[in-house]
């Protein structure tokens, strides 16, 4: 008798392990099954300001003085966040000179916001510096580019006078308005 109730017992230990296991894998099967999270809108990555917003709070410390959204109400403005070490960026030059050369006579403002530290920067801002006294450095993830949304270069945003965004882009060629849009 004493192998009648070893093998019970055994029998007992193999179904519940057997339970157990079944429970764990209708569990993990749940879950593979579950639908996938919502994924984010197709189409390209935007910035946190969009068309018919009103610029948001920001300070930037520039040779030219402090630019801030109050200092540019009054004249349309393009803020372009630009990358020392990015090729777009440096593509998109001749499109932000034409922009200043058509624009900033009439009274428009250029601010030029290089992303990372003045020592990496130097080149960038000599490049810039001939269409704007407005340019300034600010770390990666910084708070004038916190301020806007940018995580990608070069990322323009066009103001009109009284502060309201008409316009943004991410990449070189995605603002039409640097070409398009002439005093």
């Amino acid at each position: 008798m004493s192998h009648a109730i070893a093998g019970l017992a055994l029998l007992a230990a193999v179904t519940l392990v057997n339970a157990l296991l079944t429970v764990a894998v209708s569990r993990r099967w749940r879950t593979m099954m579950a639908p996938a999270p919502a994924a984010a809108a197709p189409g390209p990555p935007a910035l946190a300001v969009q068309e018919g917003d009103r610029a948001p709070a920001f300070t930037l410390h520039t040779p030219g003085g402090d630019v801030s959204a109050a200092t540019l109400a009054g004249h349309p403005a393009l803020i372009c966040f630009l990358r020392p070490d990015c090729g777009p960026t440096r593509e998109s030059l001749p499109g932000i000179q034409r922009w200043a050369e058509a624009n900033t006579p009439s009274g428009a403002r250029l601010v030029a916001v290089v992303s990372g530290p003045p020592a990496e920067a130097g080149s960038l801002l000599d490049a810039v510096g001939p269409f704007t006294e407005l340019t300034a450095t600010d770390p990666p993830d910084g708070p004038v580019a916190g301020a806007f949304g940018v995580r990608h270069h070069p990322s323009f945003v066009l103001l009109d006078a009284d502060g309201t965004v008409t316009g943004t882009g991410i990449g070189q060629g995605s603002l039409p308005a640097l070409d398009l849009l002439t005093a």
